[in-house]
């Protein structure tokens, strides 16, 4: 059996947004895990409209969504696991982010999803990681319970991923993210039987 299919959700689209240089962090660290395929699924890259169907995703199987919808749909149904990139506005998660996961009917359900919250304060987005987690839930993924919210990251990282301070906060992040990158993989492999039973 060919390892689990990883997909590293960045959930912001704002023009020079922090979540790129934190990407290309989790990226770097993804590639210590030879045990799954990692894929980015950037939010930036479908556009999706407002979510205004007529009926929740569950009660239309015969809906037809905007295509980048559809590709979005797709892009979830193919991944095995997710890891979750959020940034914290006004205590949640971003609009993009909710709007994108609103649009999920069965695509995710019984797949496990990790979160890495982060933010230039010391707080790491705490509260928008666990906003995340209780509407994974109830889209039907598996959030996995150690998440870390990453403060400071605009100091932390550099704009190419690289860590660009040397401190005890800098080991922990970077010792983190792989073991997280890791369990992940192991819990999408050993639910993928599950769910096609």
């Amino acid at each position: 059996m060919s390892g689990p299919r990883i997909a590293i959700v960045l959930g912001s689209t704002r023009p020079g947004r922090l979540g790129d240089r934190v990407c290309r962090f989790v990226c770097g660290k993804a590639a210590l895990v030879p045990e799954a395929a990692f894929t980015v699924l950037d939010l930036a890259d479908y556009r999706m409209p407002f979510f205004d169907e007529t009926l929740a995703p569950l009660a239309n199987p015969d809906r037809v969504p905007a295509p980048a919808v559809r590709r979005w749909l797709r892009d979830v149904r193919a991944a095995d696991g997710f890891y979750f990139l959020t940034p914290e506005y006004n205590y949640t998660v971003p609009a993009v982010l909710k709007n994108a996961l609103d649009f999920l009917a069965r695509e995710a359900h019984g797949k496990p999803a990790a979160i890495l919250s982060y933010s230039s304060t010391r707080h790491g987005g705490t509260i928008s990681g666990n906003e995340l987690r209780l509407v994974l839930s109830k889209v039907g993924m598996l959030p996995l319970p150690e998440s870390l919210p990453l403060a400071g990251a605009d100091r932390l990282l550099a704009a190419d991923g690289t860590v660009a301070e040397v401190s005890d906060w800098a080991d922990r992040v970077a010792a983190f993210v792989p073991k997280a990158l890791s369990d992940l993989a192991r819990y999408a492999a050993a639910l993928k039987p599950l769910r096609a039973a």
